[in-house]
C-alpha cells in the first residue's frame, strides 16, 4: 500500500537527498585528492627524450637524470641542436638552431601538470616528465 506524502515532506526529502548527495561527493573529492597527493609523493617522476621516435637515456655517456643538474646538448651544431638544461628538478630547452624556437620558449616543463610536453619538431626531439 503507497502513502501518499504531503507536499511539505516532499520538498523535505527532496532537501535531504541533495544534502547527501553534495556530502558524498565532496567526501569523494577529497578522498581521491589525498590518495593522489600520497602517490605523487611516492613517485619519482624523471624525464624522457626522444629524439627521432627513440627514447635517449644517456648523453655523452652519463644518464638523463631529473635529480643531477646538468647542460648537455643533443644533435650538433652543424645540422641542428638542442641545448638542455636540467635544474633543480626542472628541465627546459634553453637553445636551439631551429627557426621557431617554440622549444626554447616553452620555458621549463610543468612535471605536475600531464601531458606537458616540450617539442622541437624541425630537430624531432620530444621532451617529457613522467
Amino acid at each position: 500500500m503507497k502513502t501518499k506524502l504531503s507536499e511539505k515532506q516532499n520538498k523535505l526529502l527532496e532537501t535531504a537527498m541533495i544534502i547527501i548527495l553534495i556530502v558524498f561527493a565532496l567526501v569523494s573529492y577529497f578522498i581521491t585528492k589525498i590518495i593522489n597527493n600520497g602517490s605523487k609523493n611516492t613517485t619519482t617522476k624523471n624525464i624522457t627524450i626522444f629524439v627521432n621516435g627513440e627514447k635517449l637515456t644517456y648523453v655523452d655517456g652519463v644518464k638523463i637524470d631529473i635529480n643531477v643538474d646538468r647542460t648537455f646538448t643533443i644533435g650538433d651544431k652543424n645540422s641542428g641542436y638542442n641545448i638542455i638544461e636540467i635544474k633543480n628538478k626542472k628541465v627546459r630547452c634553453i637553445d636551439s638552431n631551429c627557426p621557431d624556437k617554440i622549444c626554447v620558449n616553452h620555458g621549463y616543463l610543468n612535471s605536475e601538470v600531464d601531458n606537458d610536453i616540450i617539442v622541437c619538431a624541425p630537430h624531432r626531439v620530444m621532451i617529457t616528465c613522467q
